[in-house]
């Protein structure tokens, strides 16, 4: 091998291995909630108007929305981010307040229902959160955030569905269900 070409594969070899650790180098080595607080810290939020009920809700623009047609429940709207195994849920529905209660039955209720161990008390609404259940059963590692905003004979109500590890991350998804006016003209 002539000393000319024993150079060149040299240096193809130091351009590779520079190149190879550059890109490297360039990898996000953070852990996922940190990413994904990141990415809902700078992401731009959108408005979904329902038009059955005419309530409105934010939500960042990297979840999906569930469409229409797979939804039978006027007042229902569900957007998701699914990725390293992680899901997380934000869902608005309406739910009939058959029995009339006040805001404060209406808490006790639901907290019972959803097995809160966090309620705050507002005027016309209420925040809940705990541990997430199905069917009865615990989902561990799930929490929720929820909001019900009485209105009439109705409950307008936002519910965060998230991982425990994720708390920090969604934080401002959390202040954003806790804020939730339901109406553009009541902020």
């Amino acid at each position: 091998m002539t000393i000319r070409r024993f150079t060149v594969l040299a240096i193809l070899l130091a351009v590779s291995v520079t190149s190879y650790m550059v890109w490297r180098g360039n990898e996000d080595h953070r852990e996922f909630p940190e990413k994904l607080e990141e990415a809902i810290r700078l992401c731009r939020m959108r408005t979904y108007h329902d038009p059955n009920y005419d309530y409105e809700v934010r939500y960042p623009s990297f979840f999906e929305q569930l469409p229409d047609s797979l939804i039978d429940e006027p007042g229902f709207s569900q957007f998701r981010y699914w990725d390293n195994w992680v899901q997380i849920e934000l869902t608005t529905r309406v739910v009939p307040n058959e029995d009339s209660l006040s805001t404060q039955e209406g808490m006790k209720r639901f907290a019972q229902l959803h097995h809160a161990k966090e309620q705050v008390m507002q005027d016309d609404s209420f925040m809940l959160s705990g541990p997430l259940y199905v069917n009865g059963s615990e989902i561990t590692n799930y929490r929720y955030h929820s909001k019900y905003v009485r209105h009439r004979r109705f409950w307008f109500v936002q519910m965060l569905v998230y991982p425990v590890n994720c708390e920090r991350a969604v934080r401002r998804l959390i202040q954003q269900v806790d804020d939730w006016r339901v109406w553009r003209s009541m902020c």
